[in-house]
C-alpha cells in the first residue's frame, strides 16, 4: 500500500486513476459463468437497506466503486433485466457474497468461476491488481505538525514571560505603586481574571473550532461528517456541546444581575431581545446562497440557540431568588444546586416528556406510531414518506415542506425527502440540553471549593451517561431510543451531555485549577464565538478561508484547505483579543 495519496498520472489498464474522486476505485469484473452475473452493493452506513445494483460481470466490464464504507457485495443469477434493488431478505438468487476491503485508488479484480462438476457451485474471488494509497497518512502527518506547532507556541510564550517577569523586576515603581495602589486597567485585569474561568471559554472554543472544521470538510474523512442517521460521529457533538455551554452561563449571567438589583422586567426584554436578534441572525445565514422567499429555510443552528436561550433564561430569571440562605438541614446543603432548580426541573421534564408522546404516540398519516425511520430506503422502502416519523411530520406541517433543509444527510444515502436536524419539534429535548448545562453552572455558584464542582461534574455525567446507554441499549440496533442528531433523540442529548460533563471538568482541573494550560488557543475563539460561527459560515467560499488546486479529489489535500481554513479562523480570533474586541449580542 503506497503511503503516497496519489492516484497517480498513467494509465492502468486503460483506466485513468487521476479521474477517481475521493474515496473511489476501480472495479474490473470477469465471469467464468454461463448464465448472466450481476453485482449489487450495499454500503453499512445503509442500514435496512435493500442492496443496489452495480453492474453485470460481462468480459471487459469496469466500474467505479465507493470506498467511503464498508460495504458487501452479492453476485445474483437473473437471466433477464435485473431489478435495479434488491431486498436483503431476498437470497434466491443471489450466488455469493463477501465483504470487500477496497481502499482509496486501488484497482480491483473481481472474477466469478464455476466447477467443471457443478455448475451451481460458484466461487467469487476478489484481487487487488494496483495497491491502493493509504488515506490516513495525512491525517498523521497533520496532527503531528499542529502538535509541533502548539509546543512551539507553548515554548516561545513560556520564554516570553519570563523575560517579561525579568524585565518588570528591574523597573523602578512609580509613585501610584510606591503607595500601594494598582493602576485601574491592571485592577480591571485582575478582577476579570478572578470572576472569569478560562475554561469555559476554553470549552466554547473547542466546540467552535471542531465546527469550522467539519463545516469546512472535515478532510473528507467520514468520521469526521455527521451520521448520516443513528450513531454518534465527532461533527455531532460540537452543536449539542454549544447548546450545553450556553446553559452553564445562563445562571451566573441571572444571578449576577440579580444582585445588581436589575428589574426583572428588564432582563426579560434582554432576553427577548438577544434570542430574536440570534433568530434574525440564523435566517441571514440561512440566505447566503441566495434569498428566495419561496424556499427559505426558516430554522437552523441560531435559531435553535434563540429559542432555547428565550425559554430556558426566561424560566431562570422568573424563577431564581436574589439570594439564598444557607440550607437549615446539615444534609441538603451539597444538593442546594439541585434543590434550587427544582420548579425549573420539574417544567423543562414536563417539556421532555411532551416532546417523547408526541414523537412516539402522534398519529402521522401513511407511517406506523413511533417510526424514528429515515425513511426513503430504509426497511426496503416501506415507509419512504415517512423521513423523521412524527418530528419530520410536524417540522413540514407548521413550516412548510419547501421551508426545511432539503439536502439533509439520509437524503444522500436513503434517498429520503425534505426533513431540518435543527427544525422546531427538537427544540423541546434541546431545552433539556440547555437545562443540563444550567445545571452544571448552577454548582458553580453554590460550590466554592473545586472538588466539589469537579466531583458534581463527574457525577451528573455519569448519571447522563448511563441514562443515555439505557435508552439506547449501549448503542444495540434495536434500541428502544437510539442516539440520533437528527432527531435530537433523548439518548443523544444524554451521552453528548455526558462528554461535555467530563470535558468541562477536565478543562477546569487543568486550566483554572492547576494552571498547567492557558487555554490557548481554543480561549481565543471561545471569546469571539459568535464572529468566528457567522463568519465561516459567510465566508465559506471566500479566499483565503477557501482555496481549491486541481481537481482537490485527495484528503490530503481537502485537509489542508480545511486545517487553513480553521486555523485562519484561530488567527482572527486571536487578532480580536489581542484588539480587546469582543463581540455579543
Amino acid at each position: 500500500m503506497s503511503w503516497l495519496e496519489d492516484p497517480g498520472a498513467e494509465l492502468f489498464r486503460g483506466l485513468h486513476l487521476g479521474a477517481l474522486s475521493m474515496d473511489q476505485a476501480y472495479l474490473l469484473a470477469s465471469s467464468g459463468v454461463a448464465d448472466p452475473l450481476w453485482l449489487y452493493s450495499l454500503s453499512e452506513d445503509c442500514r435496512k437497506c435493500p442492496y443496489s445494483l452495480v453492474g453485470d460481470l460481462r468480459p471487459g466490464a469496469n466500474y467505479t466503486v465507493s470506498t467511503r464504507r464498508w460495504a458487501t457485495w452479492r453476485l445474483a443469477r437473473f437471466s433477464g433485466s435485473p431489478p435495479q434493488r434488491l431486498p436483503a431478505g431476498n437470497t434466491s438468487r443471489v450466488v455469493c457474497e463477501l465483504t470487500p476491503d477496497v481502499r482509496e485508488f486501488g484497482v480491483y479484480e473481481l472474477e466469478a468461476t464455476s466447477s467443471a462438476d457443478h455448475r451451481s457451485n460458484i466461487t467469487c474471488t476478489l484481487r487487488t491488481a494496483r495497491d491502493p494509497v493509504n488515506i490516513y497518512y495525512p491525517l498523521l502527518a497533520w496532527m503531528l505538525a499542529l502538535a509541533a506547532l502548539w509546543a512551539l507556541s507553548c515554548l516561545l510564550s513560556r520564554v516570553c514571560r519570563r523575560l517579561s517577569r525579568r524585565r518588570h523586576a528591574v523597573i523602578v515603581p512609580t509613585s501610584v505603586e510606591l503607595a500601594g495602589e494598582t493602576p485601574h486597567k491592571t485592577q480591571q485585569l485582575q478582577s476579570g481574571q478572578r470572576q472569569r474561568l478560562k475554561s469555559l471559554d476554553t470549552f466554547r472554543g473547542i466546540a467552535i473550532v471542531l465546527m469550522i472544521f467539519v463545516n469546512s470538510g472535515g478532510g473528507g474523512y467520514w468520521f469526521f461528517s455527521h451520521a448520516t442517521w443513528d450513531g454518534l460521529h465527532v461533527a455531532d457533538l460540537v452543536f449539542p456541546w454549544f447548546m450545553w455551554i450556553m446553559g452553564v452561563c445562563i445562571p451566573i449571567s441571572i444571578r449576577s444581575q440579580l444582585r445588581k438589583k436589575i428589574p426583572r422586567l428588564k432582563m426579560l426584554w434582554g432576553i427577548l431581545r438577544r434570542s430574536s436578534l440570534l433568530f434574525l441572525l440564523g435566517l441571514c445565514v440561512n440566505t447566503v446562497d441566495g434569498a428566495s422567499l419561496e424556499h427559505i429555510r426558516l430554522f437552523g443552528v441560531l435559531q435553535r440557540f434563540g429559542l432555547c436561550y428565550l425559554v430556558v433564561a426566561s424560566l431562570s430569571t422568573l424563577l431564581t431568588r436574589r439570594s439564598y440562605d444557607q440550607a437549615k438541614v446539615s444534609w441538603l446543603a451539597p444538593l442546594q444546586d439541585v434543590l434550587v432548580l427544582s420548579p425549573q426541573w420539574l417544567l423543562v421534564l414536563g417539556l421532555a416528556a411532551a416532546h417523547c408522546y408526541l414523537v412516539f404516540f402522534l398519529p402521522v398519516p401513511g407511517c406506523p406510531s413511533g417510526y424514528l425511520g429515515p425513511g426513503g430506503d430504509h426497511e426496503d422502502g416501506l415507509h419512504r414518506g415517512c423521513v423523521g416519523g412524527a418530528t419530520g411530520y410536524v417540522d413540514r406541517l407548521v413550516l412548510g415542506r419547501s421551508h426545511v433543509y432539503q439536502r439533509p444527510t439520509a437524503a444522500q444515502v436513503y434517498g429520503s425527502g425534505p426533513f431540518d436536524p435543527e427544525g422546531l419539534t427538537a427544540c423541546l429535548p434541546s431545552l433539556l440540553q440547555v437545562f443540563l448545562g444550567a445545571q452544571a453552572g448552577s454548582v458553580l455558584g453554590f460550590h466554592r471549593g473545586w472538588k466539589a464542582r469537579v466531583l458534581r461534574w463527574l457525577g451528573w455525567g455519569c448519571l447522563a451517561g448511563l441514562a443515555g446507554a439505557v435508552l439506547c441499549l449501549a448503542g444495540r440496533e434495536d434500541a428502544w431510543v437510539p442516539v440520533n442528531k437528527n432527531l435530537w433523540s433523548m439518548s443523544f442529548v444524554m451521552v453528548t451531555s455526558c462528554f461535555a460533563f467530563f470535558l468541562l471538568s477536565a478543562c477546569y482541573y487543568v486550566i483554572d485549577v492547576r494552571q498547567w494550560w492557558s487555554g490557548a488557543p481554543f480561549y481565543y475563539p471561545g471569546m469571539n464565538a459568535l464572529v468566528m460561527y457567522v463568519g465561516h459560515e459567510v465566508c465559506y467560499r471566500v479566499f483565503p478561508w477557501h482555496w481549491s488546486v486541481g481537481a482537490m479529489n485527495t484528503h490530503a489535500l481537502a485537509l489542508s484547505q480545511d486545517v487553513w481554513a480553521t486555523l485562519g479562523w484561530v488567527l482572527v480570533a486571536y487578532w480580536l483579543f489581542s484588539a480587546n474586541v469582543f463581540v455579543s449580542l
